[in-house]
């Protein structure tokens, strides 16, 4: 993962990113526990989410892996974006949708969306599919 501007405050362990701060998690499990698993950290009081990476230069700080058994759809990461069930409209974690035409979601059933840190793209995966994941907080300035 590259980051940059690290002198923003961001809690030990954690990287800071644009305007937030991420903490890349290697294990990988479904769009539930990583949710879960993020909304379980706290910092000043304010809850973690799954990354929102909205735009292109947001996406390309997570950077591809090198090599190995990783070189292949483990380079997707779960994102907050999910299809919401009640509108079937795709919604951040923050509440906020995706720009219109931003993401390929070309599937009717899948109903969570990955990162593919190869080519930098938004697309809808199984939410029961198990990618690693980075979770996400506003950073304090």
């Amino acid at each position: 993962l590259a980051f940059f501007n690290n002198s923003l405050v961001c809690p030990d362990g954690w990287m800071a990113s644009l305007h937030s701060c991420w903490y890349p998690v290697e294990n990988r499990v479904t769009w539930t526990a990583a949710s879960q698993f993020c909304s379980e950290h706290t910092w000043g009081g304010v809850r973690g989410r799954l990354l929102d990476a909205k735009t292109a230069v947001e996406r390309s700080f997570v950077a591809p892996p090198s090599s190995g058994s990783d070189a292949s759809y483990f380079s997707y990461f779960h994102t907050g974006l999910k299809r919401n069930a009640s509108n079937n409209q795709w919604v951040w974690g923050d509440g906020t949708q995706p720009e219109v035409g931003a993401f390929y979601m070309g599937r009717p059933a899948p109903n969570c969306a990955a990162l593919d840190t190869f080519t930098g793209a938004m697309v809808d995966v199984t939410c029961g599919l198990q990618l690693k994941f980075i979770c996400q907080i506003d950073k304090y300035i």
